[in-house]
């Protein structure tokens, strides 16, 4: 069954658990299974016999993505931004300059702008830069279309 600690006493070793259906079951340290020591407020997951709850634990949580990457050295690395998905941005804002080669460079920046994002997909634990790709397409082809009616 799921639940939540209402309360534990520390020195008595006793708690109590209100079941998802609103019902209170007593608890002794003994059945404790759990990361911790148990606190009030904390999911639980039990089972009961004659009116008990034993075989308390810790309600099991989703694993959660890892927020930063360690090297074999053990130091943290970054997050690193992709060298296509620059490129891609300094072509596509060059094209602004172009005049009417324009519509051939920001090919080009849209070229390099999926080569970023394939590298990005790739590797997404190292590298970053799927928004700057984006925005490399977005002036891209912006540029391209003003190029071609002015």
């Amino acid at each position: 069954m799921d639940g939540r600690l209402s309360h534990f006493d520390d020195e008595a070793q006793l708690g109590e658990i209100e079941s998802s259906d609103g019902k209170r079951y007593p608890f002794d340290f003994s059945q404790w299974r759990g990361r911790g020591l148990p606190s009030a407020g904390t999911p639980v997951r039990f089972e009961l016999r004659d009116g008990r709850a034993i075989q308390v634990f810790n309600h099991p949580e989703a694993q959660r993505r890892a927020s930063t990457i360690r090297g074999v050295d053990g130091k943290t690395r970054r997050k690193v931004l992709s060298h296509w998905a620059l490129a891609a941005f300094v072509v596509a804002v060059a094209g602004v300059s172009a005049g009417r080669y324009a519509p051939v460079v920001e090919a080009v920046a849209i070229v390099l702008a999926w080569l970023g994002l394939r590298h990005v997909h790739r590797e997404p634990q190292r590298l970053t830069g799927q928004w700057l790709n984006g925005i490399a397409i977005v002036v891209a082809v912006g540029v391209t279309l003003w190029s071609q009616w002015w």
